[in-house]
């Protein structure tokens, strides 16, 4: 069956059931338009805060398996004051299904479903009510519960189309770059989100755009973490994946337009404007301002920033600070080797280790450190200088083996969130 038609099938049912004759007035909304009016958290929304309201459920929560490691009710307590067993329920990012519930005393009716349109995944609300006093009012206390939802997850960086991430605990010292550049991306994070009232009078809208550009494992992400650990604002991601379409950049900062200050944080920004799903034009719209964002930082990650459409990074109010995350130096991998291995190896070797690992990115310098302790593991054996030369010739033959023209071992490295070490 094709989409449109089974579309024109679900339409007839509801408008069956929802005569007009009988006071009923539908409303069809779509996916983009649901998550601006928090319409996915409905069902949580009603278990958590009005359980009495709803008459009939026949929907599915759909959950994440993250949602279940922590599942604690939001504070109910300014709105309906009441808890029940279903409050404890993981929370979902969204549901499916139909809900029928009454509100201040008029029917209102919710079906949601999803359809597959070309290569991405459209939701679709048909909603019937007798009062669009009583629907309005409704939405307003869902725009409190999402904004409630995001703001109490400070422990968690949001990611919209995965697993959410969670903060932990990161210090500035474990970033090991360049003394200035860790400097100025602190500078200009913690004068953006200190800089409100100044923005305003100057007449400038109070948001901006950096980008972090390299290689894999030079230190993109531990960047990134550590900023999430030591910055008040809410971190939203969107991760570098190959169904990322143009509503999920548009539900990241729809969900920042509603929990300021944020950062959006867009992964392998390279790769995912290239998505079949993405628009530029679109995209490019969304960084210029289409919607008004106030206290809101973009930050993207490139691994090949010369891949990147001209039109992202040549205006300035999309991207107006780039920092280059070059593979590190000898200083830069001496100091990572001391602070991961000084307490197992002596300081001689750990030298010769810095200047024979020319080439390595950060993540590949520690992992000398990570795979020699392994070794002396399985050896049942103490730590050696032996083991750390050893793990170096490895790393060193796997990266000649693995490598091929143009294609350096780092390029091929794991990146993401995901990923352990200085990615």
């Amino acid at each position: 069956m094709s989409e449109s038609l089974y579309l024109q099938r679900v339409s007839d049912r509801f408008l069956d059931a929802h005569p007009r004759e009988a006071g009923w007035v539908i409303r069809q909304i779509h996916g983009d338009s649901g998550r601006e009016m928090s319409l996915n958290y409905l069902l949580d929304c009603l278990r958590e805060w009005h359980p009495a309201a709803i008459t009939r459920c026949m929907a599915l929560p759909l959950v994440g398996t993250g949602a279940f490691r922590n599942s604690t009710a939001i504070d109910a307590s300014s709105e309906a004051g009441v808890q029940n067993d279903s409050s404890k329920e993981a929370n979902a990012y969204s549901w499916r299904g139909t809900i029928e519930l009454i509100w201040n005393g008029h029917d209102i009716h919710c079906h949601k479903f999803s359809l597959v349109v070309g290569h991405a995944l459209e939701e679709i609300y048909f909603i019937a009510t007798k009062s669009l006093a009583a629907f309005r009012d409704l939405l307003l206390v869902l725009d409190r519960y999402g904004r409630a939802r995001h703001k109490g997850r400070t422990e968690e960086i949001y990611v919209v189309n995965g697993e959410n991430i969670p903060v932990t605990t990161s210090s500035w010292d474990n970033v090991v770059l360049p003394a200035h550049m860790v400097s100025d991306i602190q500078k200009n994070v913690e004068g953006f989100f200190s800089s409100r009232e100044r923005y305003a009078y100057l007449g400038l809208p109070h948001r901006r755009g950096f980008l972090f550009a390299g290689p894999p494992g030079c230190g993109k992400t531990l960047t990134l973490k550590t900023l999430a650990a030591n910055t008040p604002a809410k971190f939203i991601s969107v991760l570098g994946k190959a169904d990322v379409d143009d509503g999920t950049f548009h539900c990241a900062l729809d969900l920042a337009e509603k929990c300021t200050p944020a950062v959006v944080m867009l992964e392998d920004l390279d790769r995912v404007v290239q998505a079949r799903g993405v628009s530029l034009s679109h995209f490019l719209n969304l960084l210029d301002g289409l919607k008004e964002l106030h206290g809101v930082l973009v930050i993207a990650t490139c691994n090949e920033p010369d891949k990147l459409d001209p039109a992202l990074i040549h205006r300035p109010s999309r991207f107006d600070r780039v920092w280059r995350f070059d593979l590190p130096k000898y200083d830069q991998r001496l100091a990572l080797l001391r602070k991961r291995g000084k307490d197992f190896f002596s300081e001689s070797a750990l030298e010769t280790a810095a200047r024979r690992s020319e080439g390595f990115s950060m993540a590949y310098v520690q992992e000398i450190i990570v795979s020699a302790l392994l070794e002396c593991t399985h050896d049942d054996q103490p730590p050696s200088d032996d083991h750390l030369f050893k793990s170096l010739d490895v790393l060193r033959m796997q990266r000649k083996e693995a490598s091929k023209p143009g294609e350096s071992m780092d390029e091929r490295e794991t990146v993401g969130f995901c990923a352990s070490g200085n990615t």
